[in-house]
């Protein structure tokens, strides 16, 4: 049978885990930043190496408070640090008012917390599956004592969707922005998630009452090639960020080594056809947000060349760019991870085409001399943000390296000072 590519990234694994620590220090195999580069304020990993990648979701709550979400058993768990990151408390249980726990789908959560605006917290998840052979369900709920406990559920898509970890987005009007996708297939199992077996689309679901209930976009969302012409192909994992004027600017995944984007002229209701953004990318998703202090805004990704895309090197780059003008362009691109020192790649030229493995692998690059900081970590991605006055926590799953990490995940969190962002040092 086909494998998914969460069953193909749960095979290679093998391993059981490690329990989850309070913290530790950066001293495993396979780390590959430099420990001494101006304006990098710590780097540490915040959950042990374990079997299963971990697709942890950072939130700062206040000053110097902030949570490391994630799941465990299929229940949502948390860790909290009172110093932007450095440290962290032993996991426990996130619970409902009624003391019980909060069940997800899988030990990712596809979780964004978000701050409402009566001055409530709510939480989008992942929920337990409901329709075999595809993901989870997407819930929503609400908390009126700062995240000690949680609602019941709303559903807001009570069938089959996910929401990309810290997606969802509270507007200035108080909108609540949901994206997600699914993915159409003929296949009944697992093996419908693979992406030769599968078309992948996005949406939205927004509420304008703080969850009780919720509309769907009318828009639905692919990349059309050629008009239609030369077929259709994924626009998923979508990640959407408010610009100045009230217009909503989406990022989403797709195999054409770029991400591409999509524009919301009415709080996001309808959306236009999307369109390349000018950076180089894998098959991997963006995150994408404003930094308060500056009103730029800051993307982090898996920038990758095409050749990188085909033999394996799909995720060891990460890293960080700004733009200034409201997603135009993007300058002062940096490195939070990387087997080598390019920080700047083209994306591809000339008509769209798929860039898709013939055996989708993680591996090594045989080309040490090109590539100096391998062996290393091949699975780096999707990271989330927490932003303070003049520091930036990234918090990134981290796999598939060396030592400990060679068929294993850890959660890293690296913390930047802004002049490091903006490349001031």
């Amino acid at each position: 049978m086909l494998k998914t590519r969460r069953e193909f990234v749960m095979s290679t694994l093998g391993i059981a885990g490690v329990g989850a620590l309070g913290f530790r220090n950066l001293n495993l195999e396979g780390a590959t930043t430099s420990k001494n580069e101006p304006g990098v304020l710590f780097e540490g990993i915040a959950i042990a190496p374990r079997s299963g990648v971990q697709e942890s979701v950072l939130k700062r709550l206040e000053d110097r408070r902030y949570w490391l979400l994630f799941g465990e058993k299929s229940h949502l768990v948390k860790k909290s640090s009172n110093d932007h990151g450095r440290t962290w408390s032993q996991t426990v249980a996130v619970k409902q008012t009624d003391g019980s726990a909060i069940r997800l789908a899988h030990d990712t959560p596809h979780l964004s917390i978000l701050h409402l605006k009566s001055g409530r917290l709510g939480m989008v998840h992942g929920g337990p599956i409901s329709r075999p052979g595809r993901d989870g369900t997407v819930l929503f709920r609400t908390s009126d004592d700062n995240g000690k406990t949680w609602s019941k559920e709303t559903a807001i898509d009570p069938i089959f969707a996910v929401c990309r970890t810290q997606a969802a987005r509270v507007l200035s009007t108080g909108r609540i922005i949901v994206p997600v996708m699914k993915w159409i297939s003929p296949y009944t199992g697992g093996n419908s998630e693979d992406e030769s077996n599968n078309l992948c689309y996005s949406w939205v679901y927004y509420s304008d009452d703080e969850g009780q209930t919720w509309q769907r976009s009318l828009s639905e969302l692919l990349v059309f090639l050629d008009r239609g012409r030369r077929g259709y192909t994924h626009f998923e994992e979508t990640v959407v960020e408010e610009l100045s004027d009230g217009t909503l600017l989406m990022f989403g995944r797709t195999e054409l080594g770029r991400p591409y984007q999509s524009i919301s002229d009415d709080q996001g209701i309808s959306w236009t056809t999307p369109k390349p953004v000018q950076l180089a990318s894998s098959y991997a998703p963006s995150t994408l947000m404003r930094i308060p202090s500056t009103k730029d805004l800051l993307v982090a990704w898996n920038q990758t060349s095409t050749e990188e895309m085909l033999t394996g090197l799909n995720r060891h780059r990460l890293s960080t760019a700004i733009s200034k003008d409201e997603g135009k362009t993007w300058t002062h691109f940096r490195n939070l991870e990387s087997l080598d020192d390019r920080v700047r790649i083209e994306p591809p030229r000339g008509e769209p085409e798929v860039y898709r493995m013939e055996k989708y692998a993680y591996l090594q690059p045989a080309d040490r001399a090109r590539y100096p900081h391998a062996p290393g970590c091949v699975r780096v991605c999707y990271p989330t943000i927490a932003i303070a006055k003049d520091e930036v926590t990234f918090a990134y799953d981290y796999g598939l390296g060396t030592g400990e990490l060679a068929k294993q995940h850890a959660t890293k969190v690296k913390i930047v000072s802004m002049d490091w962002l903006y490349g001031r040092v």
